[in-house]
């Protein structure tokens, strides 16, 4: 189990931290301090298999070993770069509230992929048919930007931009992509369990932030962290920013720019599924 030590608390930061790491400091302990990095869940609510990177417990909430989080953090910013160096391509993956603005950012960032809204079931396992409907969004998008929609009834247009608003928040930040993706960077991997779920299933590289609730088993690779804070959230990702990002050309696109997908012809007939 974890550590019984009693943790006081000075200011933000837990006292022992002041005293015992400025004897080893680096810049990067400092820095997850600072933007609380260090703090897990309640102490109700956690996962055993996280025991070995959970320092002690402060007024019920759990507190991550920083020494450990220095460790994993390097090593999966470095698995990252790897991968994307080599042209591969990543889906950032963060649909609760504290992650969706940071997701979204950082993906446009490094000219990647995002899902920052709602995971749709059968994402990766389903995905011929998730095309399908990425290309029905981008025709309607294409019908709306020439007007086409103008052609329409009133009551036929209104049907038609009600089905893209639902489609702009299920595949906004897909909109370009044709094939699954190499690697998934997930934030709260238990929030996110049927992404990890999916990309497992497909053999596919996954690399998640966990807070002390997490199932390290059901990732590649994984950061324990403050997974509750937008800080703490946004600080991981920035720091991995550098080796995500992409210079190449991907799947013949070049990055940053925007080309729509649109069936050729007809509409597509295949029942949806992403939720309202």
């Amino acid at each position: 189990m974890t550590s019984g030590l009693s943790i006081t608390f000075l200011g933000s930061l837990p006292l022992f931290f002041h005293f015992f790491y400025p004897m080893a400091n680096t810049a990067l302990i400092k820095d997850m301090l600072d933007h609380a990095v260090h703090i897990g869940h309640k102490r109700q609510f956690w996962s055993a298999k996280m025991r070995d990177y959970i320092y002690g417990i402060q007024n019920n909430i759990h507190v991550f070993d920083l020494y450990k989080t220095e460790t994993r953090i390097t090593e999966v910013k470095k698995a990252i770069e790897d991968a994307t160096s080599k042209g591969k391509i990543a889906l950032l993956v963060g649909t609760k509230l504290q992650a969706r603005d940071t997701i979204k950012s950082i993906a446009e960032e490094t000219g990647n992929y995002y899902i920052n809204t709602k995971w749709v079931p059968g994402l990766l396992t389903n995905f011929p048919t998730i095309k399908k409907r990425i290309a029905a969004y981008n025709q309607i998008e294409k019908d709306l930007e020439t007007g086409a929609l103008e052609m329409l009834t009133k009551k036929e247009k209104a049907s038609k931009l009600k089905e893209l608003d639902k489609l702009r928040k299920a595949y906004e930040g897909i909109k370009d992509i044709k094939k699954t993706p190499d690697l998934l960077i997930v934030v709260d991997g238990h929030y996110e369990s049927l992404a990890l779920e999916e990309a497992k299933t497909l053999g596919i590289s996954t690399y998640a932030l966990l807070g002390s609730t997490g199932d390290i088993d059901r990732c590649t690779d994984f950061v324990p962290c403050n997974v509750n804070s937008i800080k703490s959230i946004k600080f991981v990702l920035d720091y991995f920013k550098t080796a995500m990002k992409r210079t190449k050309k991907v799947e013949g696109a070049v990055m940053g720019r925007t080309e729509k997908l649109a069936p050729k012809s007809g509409a597509v007939t295949e029942t949806s599924t992403e939720t309202e």
